[in-house]
Parts: structure tokens; C-alpha cells; sequence
């Protein structure tokens, strides 16, 4: 194993010393990787500078170790041989190095450096705390996620799929917020139970099965549950509205689902939608998205019901807005990612006309009906604000 070359000896115990210099120096996320968490001392690597990791378009939340002038911070840490096994499963993409390192005392010392394999460019320079504050939480939740597939999926997979367990970290993280229960059960930790979880599959989306065990209204537990969820993110969805000219801005593409189920006309019209970014709020997606579909700039946003459109065997969550824009004749462009294959055609129709497709069942997914009948309640009192009489 290359990583003995690192090792040292700690009483009966075969113990093997790393450099870390990044993500893996926030103690939560370390404890996720590891299981435990290990001693932590603060060290140096000359020769090397510390970069955030980027696509090319976008920074990705890790750190890379350029060569060059300069002295990489990070901490030394000491794992057993099978903590290293989880810590090169969870370093997918990158090979462990033995480097020369000064400990805290100046003493230099041999240890076990994570390097790039060369796939990712080169981002903005490091800032531990900055990472800690943007990102911490969400690479300590994926983390989780990540160490999960081990055993199950193998790394390279699990590396492709990361951008995507941000993306449900992320959503976690806000499903933790406390929510109105009035009518419903007030949960307590008990209530649930949770006896197995592993991901049955892993590629964009993810299919992870459980053993659960869950409270009765009538007492007791419920006997042993085997189920599966269709995981993916949080995503906004925006219906763009005019309330001077009273009209809205929909989209048409291609959709999947539907091209599945064996709908002979998988092209829906839709309101905008997208999924949310790790690192924006909700409401910067429904912005952003308006832009990158169709082109247009929204005014203001007035929230609408937000909901799980398939709460039976989906994770996935939709916050729902108007988008007040204006919206003249020519207004929209077609759009969409092109990287993710989308092709997006964009619709100028009158509310009148919005209410129609509703009727006849054109309008067939359900954020589109839910903004439309919320924009029948919101409309009257939008147009006065605008101006507009009767």
C-alpha cells in the first residue's frame, strides 16, 4: 500500500500521517469522512500554494495544491490504515503523495499529501474561512452522502456525481427548517427509525433504498419498512407576469417523464424552473433562471405555495414564485443550458389565455397549475397596484 510509506508506529497500533490542507482541515466534515474525530495539529508544505478548484466557469467548493513559490497552512493528522481506505474513497481524483512537511515545532517530518490528478483548473486563491462560512455545512452534509456510496459505488461514480450531492446537501439543510404542524403529527426522534440506507443507484439522480420503521397514529411502531426514493434538489420555479399588459411568460421543451409514461407529445409548457445552486438562496435561483431560459429580468418576486409535487417517491421540493417583469410584444428569447441539453421555447400569452390551457388540460404539470390559480388570486390586487382599474 503506497500510503505506508508515511506510516509510523503508535504503540501496537500502525498508524499513517497526512497533510491535509483544505476541506479535510474542517473538523466536521473530517468527522463525516472518518467516523471519528482525530487529533489535529498545524503544519506547513513549502513549494505549494492552495487554490479553490474550478470548471472553468465556476469555482467547485475544494481546494488544489499548485506548485510554485509560496507555503501551503493546513493541519497533520494520524488514521489507521482503515481510515486511510475511506480517505482515498472520498479523495476520488486525487493521488496521495509523500511530502516533506514542518509540524508545528519546525521539525520536518515525512507525510502523505492529497494531489490533483489534473482535471480541474486552477480558481481563486484559498481562504479557509470564507470556504467555512460558504460552504461548510453543505461539504460536511455531502460528505455524508459521499462516504455512504463506499462499498456501493465506486469512487470515479461518486466523484461525478458530487455537483449533485452539494445540491442535496444544500436542500437538506433547508428541510431542517422548522415547518407549521397544526393539524399534522409534531414529530419527535423517536417517531422514525431508520434501520438500513444504501444508494441502489448514483448517476445524476439517485435511487437510495431504506428499512424504516415509523410511529402509528394508533400507537407503537410500524413493522419494518422496505422502501426506495427517487432522490435529487431542492429547484425554483417561477411564473413571470405582467400585470399592466396581463400577461405571462411560459416556456416549452422536452421533457423525459412524460416521453416514459408514453405520453405521445413529451413537449410541456411550463413555467421557468431550474435547480437551486448549493451556494444561492431559493429566490436567487428563480432570478437567475429567468435569465438563462428566457432572457428576461424580473422586477419582484411574490412567493407563492411551495410543496412536494410527489411526496410518495420524491425528495424533490419546489419553491414557487411570481415573477412581476415587464413583458412587451417580443419580450423573451429562446434559451437554456446547452451543456445540459436543454432547449427552451418561449411563450407570450395573455392570462385569459393562461386560464384556458388550464381548462382544457394543455397545462398538465403541476407548478404550472398551481402558479396559475395563485396568479388568479394575486391578479386582481397586482393590476391595482399597478395602476390598472377593473
Amino acid at each position: 500500500m503506497a500510503a505506508q510509506a508515511g506510516a509510523r508506529s503508535s504503540g501496537s497500533k500502525l498508524e499513517i500521517q497526512y497533510f491535509f490542507y483544505g476541506t479535510l482541515c474542517h473538523v466536521p466534515l473530517l468527522r463525516a469522512v472518518l467516523g471519528r474525530e482525530p487529533g489535529m495539529h498545524p503544519a506547513t508544505l513549502s513549494g505549494f500554494r492552495v487554490h479553490m478548484a474550478s470548471d472553468g466557469a465556476h469555482d467547485l467548493g475544494f481546494p488544489i495544491l499548485v506548485a510554485g513559490e509560496g507555503r501551503a497552512r493546513g493541519v497533520l493528522v494520524s488514521v489507521t490504515a482503515a481510515e486511510a481506505e475511506r480517505l482515498d474513497y472520498y479523495e476520488a481524483g486525487f493521488a496521495p503523495v509523500i511530502r516533506a512537511v514542518r509540524d508545528e515545532t519546525g521539525a520536518e517530518c515525512d507525510a502523505l499529501v492529497y494531489l490533483s490528478d489534473g482535471r480541474w483548473q486552477l480558481g481563486a486563491a484559498w481562504d479557509q474561512a470564507a470556504w467555512a462560512s460558504t460552504w461548510g455545512d453543505i461539504a460536511t452534509e455531502a460528505a455524508q452522502d459521499f462516504m455512504a456510496g463506499m462499498g456501493h459505488i465506486v469512487p470515479e461514480r461518486a466523484l461525478a456525481r458530487y455537483p449533485m450531492m452539494l445540491v442535496r446537501a444544500a436542500s437538506r439543510l433547508r428541510a431542517r427548517q422548522t415547518k407549521p404542524a397544526a393539524l399534522r403529527r409534531s414529530v419527535t426522534a423517536d417517531d422514525l427509525v431508520i434501520s438500513r440506507h444504501i444508494p441502489a443507484y448514483a448517476r445524476f439522480f439517485a435511487i437510495e433504498e431504506y428499512d424504516l420503521q415509523h410511529s402509528l397514529f394508533a400507537g407503537g411502531m410500524s413493522r419494518t419498512l422496505d422502501r426506495a426514493a427517487f432522490v435529487s434538489g431542492d429547484a425554483s420555479v417561477v411564473l413571470p407576469y405582467d400585470p399592466v399588459r396581463d400577461r405571462v411568460l411560459l416556456i416549452e421543451q422536452f421533457r423525459v417523464g412524460p416521453m416514459a409514461r408514453g405520453d405521445t407529445n413529451p413537449w410541456l409548457i411550463e413555467p421557468i424552473a431550474g435547480r437551486v445552486d448549493p451556494t444561492e438562496t431559493p429566490e436567487q435561483a428563480a432570478l437567475r433562471e429567468a435569465g438563462e431560459e428566457a432572457g428576461i429580468t424580473l422586477s419582484r418576486l411574490i412567493a407563492a405555495p411551495s410543496f412536494y409535487p410527489s411526496p410518495g417517491a420524491k425528495s424533490e421540493y419546489l419553491y414557487c414564485y411570481l415573477g412581476l417583469a415587464d413583458l412587451p410584444d417580443g419580450a423573451g428569447r429562446p434559451g437554456g443550458v446547452e451543456a445540459e441539453g436543454e432547449d427552451i421555447r418561449p411563450h407570450l400569452i395573455s392570462f385569459d389565455d393562461l386560464m384556458h390551457l388550464v381548462e382544457t388540460g394543455e397545462a398538465d404539470n403541476g407548478p404550472l397549475l398551481v402558479l396559475a390559480l395563485w396568479l388568479a388570486r394575486q391578479r386582481p390586487a397586482l393590476r391595482a397596484e399597478a395602476g390598472i382599474k377593473g
